[in-house]
């Protein structure tokens, strides 16, 4: 994988890291939430909220632990000469697809997010296009100028999205619902973690980043990334909070897209935009498109991991490639219930199993074969990760 000193590119800082990794799983969830769980739990779907963010925190250090193993390398690359070739390349395919299939649907609904509200006389294929190809355009400097890119934009829309949030409190119509519920109905309460789930799924994308973090400060991304794990389960406790107190549980079921309609009675008057929530939410772009950036630049490499290309020229063509493949399987979307149903039934038990399955293989394998793993680990140091 790797094309020598003069091809590589600088890696990435440990909060440029963090950035990535929240970036890639916080954008696809989200305009559902949290109707999933107060449709399962009522009032006590805060507590799947909660169970989401320790499950998220314990598979989170378990991937770290397996990205560990040989930090020099992505899983694509080092799975095979760790277990064997045949169930390596499975384990690569099956991430290449589930990279595919999570961007499709990230960018699927967002296109009918923006088409229900903004432009509902644009076809879908156009928007999917122009958000697509902003992530191409992202992904094309690599590793460093995605980092970057996200850094500049993707964290101050995401701090303009909380205290948007929490100007929401404001339109509170059932302050008592705000006061947290005492009952704890177990299977409810699964049920809700389950269907939310879809808002972590995507950080396994971290087994691809993992190789491209600067060597001393690889202990300091891993906390970054909790500290940024947290930071969403706070926020999202807080829009819970508020929507619930807001809308009333039965009302949220009923709509479609929860978290937008907050935004949309959200108006600041005097201000020379006075529907504040909707600009929030159009800048929700930047949020979606660096969601699709960072899926695209996983899926290339790990493209080029698989088939062992190298090189500058062999990224962007593969880059380009993943683009026009995203644009056309969301095409095969008709609608946005086909969408919250392809993510309940099929990516979020496709990713719990990866997520479970990659480090229950992987790890007590690399147990058994520790100097097998060391002798890999000394190879993959020689030879560091390649450009983009």
């Amino acid at each position: 994988m790797n094309t020598g000193a003069v091809g590589r590119l600088p890696r990435i800082s440990a909060m440029q890291f963090a950035t990535m990794i929240t970036s890639g799983y916080i954008a696809l969830g989200i305009f559902y939430f949290p109707r999933q769980a107060i449709a399962n739990a009522g009032r006590a779907g805060l507590w799947s909220i909660i169970l989401d963010g320790i499950i998220t925190w314990v598979l989170m250090h378990l991937i770290f632990r397996v990205n560990r193993l040989v930090p020099n390398e992505t899983l694509t690359s080092f799975a095979p000469k760790i277990l064997s070739k045949p169930i390596g390349f499975v384990m690569g395919v099956y991430t290449i697809v589930y990279h595919v299939i999570l961007a499709i649907a990230a960018v699927a609904l967002f296109g009918f997010v923006l088409g229900d509200i903004f432009l509902p006389l644009t076809p879908i294929w156009v928007i999917v296009g122009a958000l697509v190809m902003t992530s191409v355009y992202m992904g094309w400097g690599g590793t460093a100028g995605l980092a970057r890119t996200l850094q500049a934009g993707y964290t101050p829309v995401a701090i303009l999205t909380l205290l948007t949030g929490l100007a929401t409190s404001l339109l509170v119509r059932h302050p008592v619902l705000l006061l947290p519920p005492k009952d704890f109905p177990i299977v409810p309460i699964l049920r809700g973690a389950w269907q939310e789930y879809i808002i972590f799924i995507g950080f396994q994308l971290t087994v691809t980043l993992y190789p491209f973090i600067r060597n001393e400060q690889r202990k300091q991304a891993e906390k970054y990334s909790y500290i940024a794990l947290g930071i969403v389960i706070a926020i999202l406790v807080i829009e819970y909070e508020v929507e619930i107190a807001t809308f009333g549980p039965y009302y949220i079921t009923q709509l479609r897209w929860p978290l937008v309609s907050l935004m949309r009675i959200l108006s600041v008057q005097g201000f020379f935009i006075d529907k504040f929530g909707l600009l929030v939410v159009a800048l929700w772009t930047i949020i979606v498109a660096g969601f699709v950036a960072v899926r695209l630049w996983c899926l290339s490499h790990d493209v080029m991991a698989m088939f062992q290309l190298k090189g500058g020229v062999a990224y962007h063509i593969v880059l380009i490639v993943s683009g026009l493949a995203l644009i056309l399987g969301s095409a095969m979307i008709p609608n946005a219930q086909f969408d919250e149903i392809l993510n309940e039934r099929y990516l979020i038990p496709a990713g719990v199993v990866y997520l479970i399955g990659i480090p229950l293989v992987i790890l007590p394998v690399a147990y058994f074969r520790r100097t097998a793993v060391q002798k890999i680990r000394n190879q993959a140091e020689a030879t560091p990760p390649p450009i983009g």
